[in-house]
């Protein structure tokens, strides 16, 4: 019985440090203070450029808008972080959405079709892409709102 009573013990003891190291582990990469770089783009229905795929019909392809941000510098790229975030209203509160984000939208007709956002980066620029389901390019995107974040 003390046997028995001293192994429960030993397990629990070892599930206790266990967890502390768990949790060292975890505190390790919280980190506090770092700067951060936030800049809105508001990007008008007009600066969404067309861009056909290679391998598609006529009418298939996405949209694309070049954001020129000179704070993504070369350290930024080899060191730093870039986020974007979309910006949605809803009922007058700022809702904002990381990228990629994926959207179910209905045009005038009363059709439903997906639409998928991301976007890539790089020196001293950001590109966003909107994709509509199947490549169907016959609804230009319409405004949009985006905030892009860097972390150095």
């Amino acid at each position: 019985m003390k046997a028995t009573k001293f192994l429960l013990s030993l397990l629990v003891v070892g599930l206790l440090v266990g967890g502390c190291t768990n949790k060292y582990v975890t505190e390790e990469y919280i980190l506090e203070g770092l700067d951060m770089t936030l800049i809105d783009f508001n990007v008008k229905s007009n600066n969404w450029g067309y861009r056909e795929v290679e391998y598609g019909n006529e009418d298939e392809g996405y949209f694309e808008a070049i954001l020129e941000v000179p704070e993504i510098t070369r350290d930024v790229i080899e060191q730093g972080v870039v986020m974007v975030y979309r910006r949605f209203t809803d009922g007058g509160a700022t809702i904002w959405t990381p990228l990629p984000a994926q959207r179910t939208e209905k045009t005038s007709d009363g059709l439903y079709y997906t639409t998928f956002v991301d976007f890539e980066y790089s020196l001293g620029r950001v590109n966003i892409f909107v994709t509509a389901t199947d490549l169907y390019a016959g609804v230009k995107p319409g405004d949009m709102s985006f905030r892009v974040a860097i972390q150095l």
